[in-house]
């Protein structure tokens, strides 16, 4: 359009002998602009670097840089000689983070006790990958059912894309317990930016397997009540003697079915949807030196499977199709 303001311009303060030159020069101008446009286009859309936000909640054409290695990197130089969960993340391999379903039902996680007291967490988006070499990437963006691709599809991570989000996570320090109840309505609604949840039902005593999530009616699109259900845990406690960094690591999984209970496009018919994942945190102990006595670091793995009832279940019945990564700092409050 700009090419062709400057025409008309040029051609009014020109004689007519000139006229045709000119119009000679701005088509070439213009045919210059379309190509170098089409090009970034190309380079745009043959690019593994796209940032995952807008991946995710645009168009789920392309996975972030390729972070593999950062994502499950080791946490102890030892850990290759144990066959427990650290084990199992030093490998740096996605297909190690298999889901885990019909095992006896799993009890309470208890927490180390550097991670007692209570706690405001900070958690910033790191990155995803898409480890599947059964399913073509193109088709697993396209099946939006998969955990993550949708706001509340991960109850703990509600929106997985967003930058940077501030919980509260309290450990008890007679129970060694987590108080899910805080975490899990803070994380929601520090990831949706405004109060949502109305409340979060849980007793680990009775069933430390189960959690419901109401929302506050009409609050949210995606979700009026989320089922939580876990299939299985695993944790590990790493020896400073035996870390890498000289630091207590603690690291713990669960895996969950997530059932969302949301409104549908049929009047007095719910929707219900139903997600698979499998949560893997590694936290350490505060340095030696006082002034990071108040504070821990961490990181948490989130990997997606797919449910029985997909198509794509038997392509892929047990290994991870997307792998999301978040840090995670926690100050004492």
């Amino acid at each position: 359009f700009a090419s062709y303001a400057l025409l008309s311009v040029l051609v009014e303060d020109h004689p007519e002998q000139e006229a045709n030159d000119i119009k000679m020069i701005v088509v070439a101008i213009t045919l210059c602009s379309l190509c170098l446009f089409c090009h970034s286009v190309a380079a745009l859309s043959s690019s593994p670097e796209i940032s995952r936000r807008n991946a995710l909640q645009t168009s789920y054409t392309a996975a972030a840089t390729p972070i593999l290695h950062q994502l499950l990197s080791p946490e102890n130089a030892n850990a290759a000689a144990t066959s427990g969960l650290a084990n199992k993340l030093s490998k740096r391999d996605p297909s190690m983070l298999k889901n885990s379903v019909f095992n006896i039902p799993p009890g309470p996680q208890f927490y180390p006790e550097f991670m007692h007291g209570d706690w405001s967490v900070t958690m910033k988006f790191r990155g995803f990958v898409f480890p599947s070499t059964s399913i073509p990437k193109e088709k697993l963006v396209a099946n939006v059912a998969i955990p993550g691709f949708q706001k509340l599809s991960i109850a703990t991570v509600g929106d997985v894309g967003r930058e940077v989000t501030n919980y509260q996570m309290s450990i008890d320090k007679s129970t060694k317990l987590e108080d899910r109840k805080l975490s899990l309505s803070t994380s929601i609604n520090g990831h949706l930016g405004y109060d949502a949840v109305r409340e979060v039902i849980y007793d680990p005593k009775d069933n430390p397997n189960r959690i419901s999530i109401d929302f506050i009616p009409n609050r949210t699109r995606n979700a009026n009540r989320i089922e939580l259900f876990c299939n299985g845990r695993e944790s590990e406690l790493v020896s400073g003697a035996d870390s890498a960094s000289g630091q207590t690591v603690f690291l713990c999984a669960e895996y969950i079915r997530q059932v969302t209970f949301g409104l549908s496009q049929e009047f007095g018919v719910a929707r219900q949807v139903v997600g698979n994942y499998g949560h893997f945190w590694t936290w350490r102990s505060p340095q030696q030196d006082a002034s990071s006595s108040g504070t821990i670091t961490g990181n948490l793995l989130t990997a997606a499977y797919l449910d029985a009832q997909d198509p794509m279940f038997f392509e892929e019945p047990s290994k991870p199709v997307v792998v999301y990564s978040h840090d995670l700092v926690a100050t004492r409050r």
